[in-house]
């Protein structure tokens, strides 16, 4: 493909949940900046990229083999960067990061368009994609006078590779109104995963899940490089899901089908079951947790 017929093709696409294509059209405006073997790599990317997204636009829903013939194609992908132009693109400018996170939106987004069409309003209530998500709430005041008289409410967030989320906008009393996300579902991306990266993740999900206790943390990571006697079971991560399952920076094995399929499931089984009801729960089984 010339480079003009790829640019045009990214340029049609949402920039706010199509991150590697986003990624990919920011390198093709700063051309001039390129290096002489970046030049000749990034319309071979381009052109592979866009023969991806159009294979994986057409298939349709979640069900395990059309995960399955998704995974091949992520695999497919990431082999000719990784075989071919693996050093081609600093760590610094997210370009390989950004193939994982944009992939969560098209795995998961024939999901949430089914569960859009059971709720009124649904393109402005249920979203999806990389953004901020809220942690918690405070309230403020230039000095004790005007904290008694007008409280100002401030909200902390966090930003997320990827987020089901809810948008909403706060006000209490006469505080102008906030606009933050509610995450339903929050993920971290990572090529691989460290020691360092692990506690950075168990803060944030500690974060996440104070603002919103029924939300699910996960950890999405192409490697895990963990000593494996640590054991983040007492975190508030709710899983990692190690893609390549392996502990090794370097691999040849492939994405796996069948973790993709788990994490679908287990979202897909977090957005039909019963969030609280503890009524049914006591009736049941005894258990109220």
């Amino acid at each position: 493909m010339e480079n003009s017929q790829i640019i045009e093709y990214l340029q049609k696409l949402d920039k706010s949940v199509y991150v590697h294509a986003s990624n990919l059209l920011k390198k093709f405006s700063d051309w001039d900046t390129l290096s002489a073997k970046q030049k000749i790599a990034l319309p071979k990317i381009g052109t592979e990229y866009v023969n991806y997204l159009i294979n994986n636009n057409k298939l349709k829903g979640y069900s395990d083999k059309i995960i399955i013939e998704r995974t091949k194609l992520l695999n497919n992908y990431f082999d000719f960067h990784d075989n071919k132009f693996k050093n081609y693109f600093t760590s610094q400018g997210k370009f390989r990061s950004t193939i994982l996170e944009e992939f969560m939106f098209i795995l998961f987004n024939d999901l949430i368009e089914e569960v859009r069409s059971k709720i009124e309003n649904s393109e402005e209530k249920l979203k999806l994609g990389s953004k901020k998500a809220y942690t918690n709430l405070f309230f403020s005041g230039a000095d004790f006078y005007s904290f008694v008289e007008t409280p100002q409410i401030g909200i902390h967030q966090k930003d997320q590779d990827f987020a089901i989320y809810r948008p909403i906008s706060i006000s209490i009393g006469k505080s102008k109104s906030i606009n933050t996300n509610l995450p339903i579902v929050s993920i971290e991306n990572k090529t691989y995963i460290d020691k360092t990266m692990l506690e950075g993740s168990i803060a944030t999900a500690e974060k996440i899940k104070s603002g919103n206790p029924y939300s699910l943390f996960f950890v999405v990571t192409e490697r895990y490089a963990v000593d494996l006697n640590i054991d983040p079971v007492y975190s508030k991560i709710d899983q990692i899901y190690v893609l390549r399952k392996d502990n090794k920076k370097n691999t040849t094995n492939p994405v796996f089908p069948d973790v993709l399929i788990d994490l679908i499931q287990e979202v897909n089984n977090h957005l039909n079951r019963n969030w609280s009801d503890v009524e049914n729960k006591l009736n049941i089984s005894g258990k109220i947790i």
